[in-house]
C-alpha cells in the first residue's frame, strides 16, 4: 500500500434533512444543520480524500453560519500533511449562500 500524498482531496455534498437539524438532536425549534452533523460531514470528506483505510483521530472546526433544512452543503477536504500514519486535512465548506465551516481533521492510516 502506498502512502497518500499531500494535495489529495475529497468532497461531500449533502442535502440537509430534518434528521440533520439541531431540532432533531435535541434543540427544539432550531431547524438548521446541527454542528455534530456538520462535524460528521467534515470527517467523511477527509476520509473520501484517500483510498487507504483510516480512522478518525481529531476534528477541529468552526461552524460559521447556520444552514436551513432543505439547503445543500458542500464540504471539501485537502490533505495538507502526511506524518508517518497521521494525515492532516484542511477543511472548507459552504451552503448555497455562504461559507459555513473551516478547520482541520486528522485521521490515522489503519496499517
Amino acid at each position: 500500500m502506498t502512502a497518500p500524498e499531500s494535495g489529495a482531496s475529497g468532497r461531500i455534498r449533502h442535502r440537509v434533512e430534518e434528521a440533520d437539524s439541531a431540532h432533531a438532536l435535541g434543540n427544539p425549534g432550531v431547524h438548521v444543520l446541527a454542528t455534530p452533523r456538520l462535524a460528521d460531514l467534515c470527517d467523511r470528506a477527509a476520509a473520501a480524500a484517500v483510498t487507504e483505510p483510516t480512522s478518525h483521530m481529531r476534528i477541529d472546526i468552526r461552524h460559521l453560519a447556520a444552514t436551513p433544512v432543505g439547503d445543500t452543503v458542500e464540504i471539501d477536504a485537502v490533505l495538507e500533511a502526511v506524518e508517518d500514519r497521521r494525515l492532516v486535512f484542511r477543511l472548507s465548506g459552504r451552503d448555497s449562500k455562504r461559507d459555513i465551516v473551516a478547520g482541520r481533521v486528522e485521521r490515522v492510516l489503519a496499517r
